[in-house]
């Protein structure tokens, strides 16, 4: 490697660390009932995560969006009796081990993490609808084969520049096939590798519709109204998982039925009782 490629790599990785490094902590919506998440939660759901780095903060700015990173869970799946990495994951998280997702970061590419890492964090669970089970399968596997591969970080840049105003964007005439990034089999980006598991099995995330030359008759199976055209998964960002119709969103943290006296909950108890000092 030459000197000036060295210097290059070694500028890209500086930057990477610097822009992982957390920022102040953004207003927590909500206490995360960890019981009450591994108890709703599935294997193959998607996990949108409210991230508190800097890199978080660009992408939720170009993004325009709360969530700036995402995850894929697959429970016990690394650490069956059939997994190479069993031991790994059982001596690195101990009983945290049955809880794994898989995500990529900026600075450690491919990774798999316990879901408790995120108890602090703002947190919302998609799950693909009516997705079938060996569908579902195919897509936990292929995001698990992902686990070592670096970051794509030429994506990142890409995808920011992809969403500038028309008059002042670049890729104004890509089109929604078009890959953005390095391209190659070796680097991801979190939503990527996610969207990317998902079409494998052609199942859709944001899809773009062609307008069909007579309207279809039967909306019941198909409710875009017309054949779609799939985008290439470099395009897609961590927002389009909670916006797609097809993903439904889990609320982990209903309350339970007869449990919930929403007067008792204030510090204040002039404001619980309605009354104005």
């Amino acid at each position: 490697m030459s000197f000036f490629k060295q210097g290059a790599r070694r500028l890209r990785e500086t930057i990477a660390n610097r822009l992982e490094s957390s920022e102040a902590m953004p207003d927590r919506l909500f206490y995360n009932n960890m019981d009450k998440l591994t108890a709703a939660i599935r294997k193959g759901d998607v996990v949108l995560v409210e991230g508190r780095s800097k890199m978080s903060a660009i992408i939720k700015i170009f993004s325009q969006s709360h969530w700036s990173h995402v995850g894929l869970y697959v429970g016990d799946e690394l650490i069956t009796e059939e997994s190479e990495f069993r031991e790994k994951y059982l001596k690195e998280f101990g009983d945290d081990a049955r809880h794994l997702m898989i995500e990529a970061f900026v600075g450690r590419g491919v990774v798999a993490v316990p879901l408790s890492k995120y108890r602090s964090y703002n947190l919302r669970i998609c799950r693909p609808y009516g997705i079938l089970r060996r569908d579902r399968d195919t897509v936990i596997r292929t995001v698990m084969d992902n686990l070592g591969k670096r970051y794509d970080q030429q994506n990142i840049i890409d995808l920011a520049l992809m969403l500038l105003p028309s008059w002042f964007n670049p890729f104004r005439k890509r089109s929604i096939k078009a890959c953005l990034g390095n391209c190659n089999e070796f680097q991801v980006i979190c939503s990527g590798m996610i969207a990317k598991a998902f079409q494998s099995v052609r199942y859709p995330i944001v899809p773009s519709t062609v307008t069909p030359s007579e309207p279809l008759n039967d909306v019941r199976s198909n409710p875009y109204g017309a054949k779609l055209i799939m985008r290439h998964y470099s395009q897609i960002l961590p927002r389009d998982f909670d916006m797609s119709p097809n993903f439904e969103i889990i609320k982990f943290n209903l309350i339970e039925a007869g449990t919930f006296d929403y007067r008792s909950l204030w510090h204040d108890d002039d404001v619980a009782s309605g009354r104005e000092s």
